[in-house]
């Protein structure tokens, strides 16, 4: 990757002595910029380009070349990319569409071209990107408009690096970014991957020491593993990732086949991924640069907790609820805090939120001492001002910024968030000032949460989880469906535990099953060709006796004969009925973008009305699936919400690591597993699978 964003020597095939056009761009930005290597403009129609001596092909070219830009029709390609691999560049970017996003035939040609790449051990990007660049080295491989004119200098570098799949949303990413006075270190789209994917940038700028914060817009995952490689590399260094991520909904989803031949994936599994890996997921390109821009300043908050300081008691019912649906607590300032408050504002509201009421617009230093004393006495490290349009009255803003810097001044290491609205010239010069400032309160409530969110990881004090092996013994090759029994005893001997049972052949059989096992029991029929047993009113529950037991194999197969009489029977699943604990449900899908996915519910009316459920990719350890569990809404049940025993969450968690270490031995084979109900028995006694369906691949 090195040879792309930190290239000695640019070749730019197709060059055009236009500056305005895509093969011209490439040579006059890195020309102005003041790029210290060598640049190759490719033209056979042309002595000069733009300046610069140009050649009538690569081969022409009388010294090694590192990188390469190609700037022809999609026809052109694979003779231009045959002609690297003999000159031996090691990295080339094919902005052309026409490939692999048109249908068939273009899929074809950008197979090709991967061919003749990796047969070289030459790397690509694109091909339908705008290329890609490096501020700090002048590096300007894009046909971006970087510059308006030809005396402009170029804008500085900055610790933030933009990904993005699509080139014209990293364009307009760029531009926004550049507007708002952010610099960039690195910037990259990667088109229609056929090499080089986002994973492959993210790794490179995880180790990039130019690189403080990652954002990316991306569509699709590519390759699962590299993806979790590159995010598990980020958290290691340290690096803040900012993702935005389409696709979520069915409309989304097929407009990113159309645009870059990607499939979307789950959304829910992947917001597990992010929860995973510390990732902070963007829902706008707004959020991605407000939550990356405030990243830059490097100050990222331990404590889970906010002070707020209003002009409005509304507006301030509105951040605690805001501060409440982010995970961050309001706590109330201590008596003594408050009590000095109100000397200063006896009728406002000094617990937290401060509100010092309508005494502002007469005494400004009514708002300053409420901000002093919330990170003075309250200790926070996160104070939000709502000061409305305090900005956009000259008197008022005077008399507000002539007292703000100075707390800026004395809290270097507290975040301190405006929400106003005001002039870009006011706005910029609080940012200057070290303030972050948004319009709206909401956004401010989502950049705190986000920034203490990175804390743990920035802060070395949350231990990387470790990720378990995946033993070659648990892969499986299922040549078919299967039933019921032989589901519980494969996952069985994958170490996830499940209730006592016996398959049943007969009905004396099942009766002499169920009065060892114990009664009451619960009696199935066993199919590797029903499923859905209750369809065909296949369970029965709650047997008594011996003669209830038989009477009900009877039954039961006799309704799976005139039911489904294409079925193999193999006869009825005798257990005990176990009704202590807590219903969940666990279970795992393979997602077209991630791989196996490990979801984790409450069981029964919780999983099937309220869809508390939580996702992870596999596979993980037990600290992974305690953040799992912890994360559904349903969690104070497992706790013993209302007086109620807590449940065994230990083996609840050592259950779903091991599932998860199942489902990615069996990634290849197995599309999904049900365990449902999954009991979880009162703390210190385990926690049983009750019934079971594994769903072969195919």
């Amino acid at each position: 990757m090195a040879s792309f964003f930190e290239a000695d020597s640019l070749a730019v095939i197709g060059a055009s002595a236009d500056p305005l056009k895509q093969g011209g761009r490439p040579v006059g930005n890195s020309r102005q910029a003041g790029f210290g290597g060598k640049i190759y403009p490719i033209n056979p129609r042309a002595d000069i380009v733009q300046g610069v001596k140009a050649y009538p092909s690569l081969d022409a070219v009388d010294a090694p070349v590192e990188s390469a830009f190609i700037a022809l029709p999609a026809p052109a390609i694979e003779q231009a990319v045959l002609d690297c691999a003999d000159k031996g560049v090691k990295a080339a970017t094919v902005i052309s569409a026409g490939f692999a996003e048109t249908g068939r035939a273009g899929r074809r040609r950008q197979s090709r071209i991967v061919d003749i790449a990796r047969a070289a051990g030459m790397r690509l990007i694109g091909p339908n990107c705008m290329g890609l660049m490096n501020t700090h080295r002048k590096l300007y491989a894009t046909f971006l408009g970087i510059f308006r004119d030809a005396d402009e200098v170029p804008p500085p570098p900055g610790p933030l690096s933009l990904i993005s799949q699509s080139g014209a949303v990293g364009a307009h990413i760029y531009v926004l970014a550049q507007q708002r006075g952010v610099g960039l270190a690195k910037w990259v789209t990667t088109g229609n991957q056929c090499d080089v994917q986002v994973a492959d940038c993210m790794a490179y700028m995880a180790t990039d020491a130019e690189t403080k914060v990652i954002t990316v817009y991306m569509e699709g995952c590519g390759d699962a593993e590299s993806f979790k490689y590159a995010l598990d590399l980020a958290r290691r260094n340290r690096k803040p990732v900012i993702i935005l991520k389409v696709g979520s909904s069915d409309v989304g989803g097929r407009a990113t086949l159309s645009h870059t031949g990607s499939l979307a994936g789950s959304d829910a599994a992947f917001d597990g991924l992010c929860a995973q890996y510390g990732v902070y997921r963007a829902r706008d390109i707004g959020e991605l640069l407000d939550v990356a821009t405030a990243c830059m300043a490097g100050i990222y908050p331990m404590r889970k907790a906010v002070g707020l300081v209003t002009i409005s008691g509304g507006m301030g019912a509105l951040m605690a609820d805001r501060a409440d649906e982010m995970g961050l607590a309001v706590p109330p300032l201590p008596g003594s805090a408050q009590k000095e408050l109100l000397e200063h504002f006896p009728f406002g509201a000094t617990r937290n939120p401060v509100d010092p009421t309508a005494l502002w617009s007469q005494d400004m230093t009514t708002l300053s001492h409420g901000l002093e004393v919330l990170l003075g006495a309250g200790k926070h490290e996160v104070v939000v001002v709502f000061a409305s349009t305090i900005g956009t009255m000259e008197m008022q803003i005077e008399r507000f910024r002539s007292l703000m810097p100075q707390i800026r001044q004395k809290n270097p290491d507290r975040v301190i968030i405006l929400s106003m609205v005001t002039p870009p010239e006011v706005k910029t010069a609080l940012e200057a000032d070290g303030f972050l400032v948004y319009e709206e309160a909401s956004r401010a409530m989502e950049v705190a949460a986000a920034l203490i969110g990175f804390a743990p990881m920035i802060h070395g004090k949350n231990k990387v989880p470790k990720t378990p092996r995946v033993a070659k013994k648990l892969t499986i090759r299922p040549d078919g469906a299967m039933s019921e029994p032989a589901a519980m005893d494969i996952l069985e001997a994958a170490g996830i535990p499940f209730v006592r049972r016996r398959l049943a052949t007969s009905a004396s059989g099942a009766a002499a099953a169920a009065a060892k096992l114990g009664f009451p029991a619960v009696l199935k029929i066993a199919s590797p060709d029903i499923a859905h047993k209750s369809e065909i009113h296949g369970v029965v529950v709650n047997l008594a006796s011996r003669k209830e037991t038989s009477a009900a194999f009877k039954a039961v197969t006799g309704r799976a004969k005139r039911k489904a009489r294409r079925a193999r029977i193999e006869g009825a699943l005798v257990a005990p009925m176990i009704s202590d604990g807590v219903e969940c449900i666990i279970g795992s899908s393979l997602d077209p973008g991630l791989g196996p996915v490990i979801m984790f519910g409450m069981g029964g009316i919780y999983v099937e009305v309220y869809k508390d459920v939580a996702f992870r990719v596999a596979p993980f350890g037990p600290a992974v699936a305690l953040d799992m569990i912890r994360e559904i809404k349903g969690y104070p049940i497992l706790t013993g919400a209302r007086g109620g025993p807590a449940a065994d969450i230990a083996a609840l968690a050592k259950a779903l690591s091991r599932l998860s270490v199942f489902a990615a031995a069996n990634a290849e084979t197995i599309q999904g597993i049900d365990i449902n109900p999954f009991r979880v028995l009162a703390k210190g006694k385990g926690a049983l699978g009750l019934d079971a369906l594994i769903q072969p691949v195919g």
